[in-house]
């Protein structure tokens, strides 16, 4: 009879397997999620490696168009889960308001003092900071994927989550960063570039084109709205910050606007880690 009603139980529970009648296992209610709920805010969180490209180019500039146009297609390639692309305009001329003043500090006043005098000039390309470079007459599709492939084989040392708000002509974004790596990060500051998408580049006597990525404003850790400096940055610890850009009276369209987050160190100017903010 025992062995009977073993044999009667097993034949029960493989009939319920195969026929889907199985108890549902549901969640308190506490914990069901609300279908008619609406989050304010969208959070975009980064813990694996991305690069940040950083494309300085002019207006005029004649070698400019195709380094775009191999930026953009890497983009397509790697997505934003791997890979932001900025374009920095270093100078205005022919046109007005394309170049800004923290694009002009940035550059002039970082990257640039590092090049010689055979790599001077646009496009200028940099990923993750100082970390791989190429330089005008070297741009290709085939240099920009090995300097973007030997960032992604690095190891992360920072996450990035955060949310942005953007109100009338002034992007707000919060978030907090974490220390991932085994190491204490000395000397770093989280700033965010706000960039803009779909800007007509009319100049007759040069280019006449659209372009994407066109940095609007840099919010700075040594200006107001901006986070600052953190000078030892632990294993494991974490930092919360708010970042408020300047007006934003130069954008064209602020339904095309796009917002970047990076942590960069002072002491070499690498990159560690960015987030496109969605």
């Amino acid at each position: 009879m025992k062995k009977y009603f073993i044999l009667l139980i097993s034949a029960m529970i493989i009939f319920c397997v195969f026929s889907g009648c199985l108890p549902e296992f549901n969640l308190p209610a506490t914990e069901q999620p609300d279908p008619n709920s609406q989050q304010s805010d969208s959070i975009s969180t980064t813990a694996t490696r991305v690069v940040m490209a950083e494309l300085f180019v002019a207006p005029s500039c004649s070698l400019c168009p195709p380094a775009k146009g191999y930026m953009a297609q890497l983009l397509g390639e790697y997505g934003f889960d791997k890979l932001v692309v900025l374009e920095e305009y270093v100078v205005s001329y022919p046109l007005s308001g394309w170049s800004i003043g923290d694009i002009y500090q940035r550059y002039w006043e970082g990257y640039y003092k590092y090049l010689s005098s055979n790599e001077k000039g646009t496009p200028d390309a940099y990923f993750n900071g100082l970390n791989r470079s190429v330089h005008q007459k070297n741009e290709s599709y085939a240099n920009y994927k090995a300097a973007i492939e030997a960032e992604l084989a690095k190891p992360p040392k920072v996450s990035i989550s955060a949310s942005c708000d953007i109100a009338d002509s002034t992007v707000s974004i919060s978030g907090q960063i974490n220390n991932i790596s085994l190491e204490t990060l000395s000397n770093i500051v989280i700033e965010a570039m706000i960039y803009e998408d779909s800007v007509p580049l009319v100049i007759p006597e040069y280019n006449n084109y659209t372009v994407n990525h066109v940095v609007r404003d840099i919010i700075t850790y040594e200006e107001n709205g901006g986070e600052e400096l953190i000078a030892s940055f632990a294993p494991g610890e974490s930092h919360s910050f708010s970042l408020t850009s300047s007006s934003l009276s130069n954008v064209l369209d602020m339904s095309n606007i796009h917002v970047v987050v990076y942590v960069q160190a002072l002491s070499n100017l690498e990159v560690l880690q960015a987030l496109y903010v969605e």
